[in-house]
């Protein structure tokens, strides 16, 4: 076969192959990976600071029997204390989320396919046979018909007594939330133990040096009883309570917290003038924040960065507590990416490929020109190829992976379609108060069958985890009453809340 007929071969596969992929652009959207699992460390924090007043919103989880806890906060300064909603942490953790790499352009697919394409002209070149180039047409339309679709998608109550034994004071008592909180401070550290020990939190004996330090250096502690309803054992997340105080530097108390505990899963959400950085925390991310929620547009407007630091502190980091200093250094944005296996593949064989790709030119220049052997043309070839298999295995082991579950494009929106199901119950039902209207979506979103009649596949939420619920958090609802009115708001994936719809109270469907 002529060098000119091979030509034409080629040509005309071009103008074969090239409507086929633009066909395919544009049409074909690749799914979404989202992480398996959402997890939710042992503490979450937000601390905002800004001109030496530090807000410290905390949320912890904590199991074991019983429906009565004590919890106390040691801090370096009286606080002004508030109940800050359950959905606050869940909206930081999800507009921090790291990013996670899945649809990777194919490369080493059009790189192996260009070798293949370069032999294969060369055996055309040397076999002067029509049927055997029949024979390469058909086998490449077959290729084509595998690889194309590959290389389309990846273009795109009422307070109990306390007493107060003398040396105690108390600076401040009131409720808030679920949460009986006492604010006392003491110059004697024994008659603190012992006011705690008589109100009934009761510490274990090795938290004396811990509170005795605490005293010298004259910080106040904020005691705090919970109640909850159900005496299981089963862990439980409270409403994250909010502390406003005065101070040099933002600080994170972990001292006490680290008395007779195991290690600790802990993220702490920095809103200040700069990246903020803390001993034991790794940076994970570091951006300009958004205040679409408004508790972050009421507590951290004030913020130009906000830095995501997360750690796994063993008892002897906390025997410290954490204090958060912001860095000197310009400003430089910082993201957490993820690869989930199928992304770490792709980038390992796209290197690997492309390394084999560019020792191969190599050898066939020097073969070329200095009339190598094919015998040691072929070791070469070996060698070059071993190398590059042993590429993507280090770039694949290296990456930092994540299992993933593949999303489609509607099942992003299901928060929207699940909100939309709500609405439609909320103006049909059988509902006259707005504690009505809240029971009622509680059983229907409980019931997993339900989901089928509104064409959902289940009421779980893919932004926050979890199933689908009444929480400012993206993806979840909230119902307010105002004005003689129920309304009904959806939480946007940045944390804006808007009203979607409303009705008057009483309502008569």
């Amino acid at each position: 076969m002529s060098i000119t007929r091979v030509q034409t071969l080629f040509s005309f596969l071009l103008l074969l192959f090239l409507p086929l992929s633009a066909l395919a652009d544009g049409r074909v959207i690749p799914p979404t990976a989202l992480p398996v699992k959402i997890t939710i460390p042992d503490q979450r924090a937000l601390i905002c600071y800004s001109n030496g007043t530090e807000r410290l919103v905390i949320e912890t989880r904590f199991t074991g029997p019983g429906t009565n806890f004590a919890w106390v906060v040691p801090l370096p300064g009286p606080p002004a204390i508030e109940e800050a909603t359950t959905g606050l942490l869940p909206t930081l953790q999800y507009l921090f989320r790291p990013e996670i790499i899945h649809n990777v352009p194919r490369y080493y697919l059009g790189i192996l396919l260009t070798i293949g394409l370069i032999y294969l002209f060369r055996l055309l070149a040397k076999y002067n046979s029509i049927g055997f180039a029949v024979f390469i047409f058909f086998l490449l339309l077959f290729l084509a018909g595998l690889l194309l679709p590959a290389l389309a998608t990846a273009k795109r109550g009422g307070m109990e007594s306390i007493s107060s034994p003398e040396g105690v004071s108390i600076i401040d008592r009131q409720l808030v939330g679920i949460f009986e909180t006492t604010t006392i401070a003491s110059p004697d550290a024994k008659a603190l133990q012992a006011w705690l020990t008589e109100n009934g939190y009761a510490l274990p004996t090795n938290a004396e040096p811990v509170i005795a330090t605490y005293v010298k250096e004259g910080w106040v502690f904020v005691a705090m009883k919970i109640r909850r309803d159900q005496p299981d054992d089963k862990t439980s997340t409270l409403h994250p309570l909010s502390f406003a105080f005065k101070t040099d530097q933002p600080v994170y108390p972990m001292r006490l917290t680290g008395v007779d505990n195991g290690p600790l899963s802990v993220e702490l959400y920095v809103f200040g003038p700069a990246r903020g950085e803390a001993s034991h925390f790794k940076v994970e991310s570091c951006t300009r924040p958004s205040f679409a929620h408004p508790l972050l547009h009421q507590w951290a407007a004030d913020s130009a960065v906000a830095t995501k630091l997360t750690a796994t502190l063993s008892p002897a980091d906390m025997r410290k507590d954490v204090w958060v200093h912001f860095s000197q250094l310009p400003f430089l944005e910082k993201k957490n990416r993820l690869f989930s296996r199928h992304g770490a593949l792709t980038i390992a064989l796209n290197w690997g490929t492309g390394l084999f790709a560019a020792g191969w030119l190599v050898a066939c220049f020097s073969a070329f020109a200095s009339e190598t052997p094919r015998i040691k043309y072929l070791q070469r070839i070996g060698f070059i190829t071993l190398t590059g298999i042993v590429l993507v295995g280090l770039v694949y082991l290296s990456l930092p992976k994540i299992e993933v579950k593949l999303v489609k494009g509607y099942r992003l929106r299901q928060w929207q379609m699940e909100q939309l199901a709500l609405q439609f119950w909320l103006a049909d039902g059988d509902w006259h108060t707005a504690a009505d209207a809240r029971a009622g979506l509680k059983d229907l979103i409980t019931n997993p069958t339900n989901a089928a009649i509104y064409d959902l596949k289940s009421w779980d939420n893919d932004l926050v985890g979890g199933q689908f619920r009444e929480e400012d958090s993206p993806g979840n609802y909230a119902l307010r009453e105002t004005n003689s009115q129920l309304q009904f708001i959806i939480y946007y994936p940045d944390g804006a809340e808007k009203v979607e719809s409303a009705w008057d109270l009483p309502h008569k469907p």
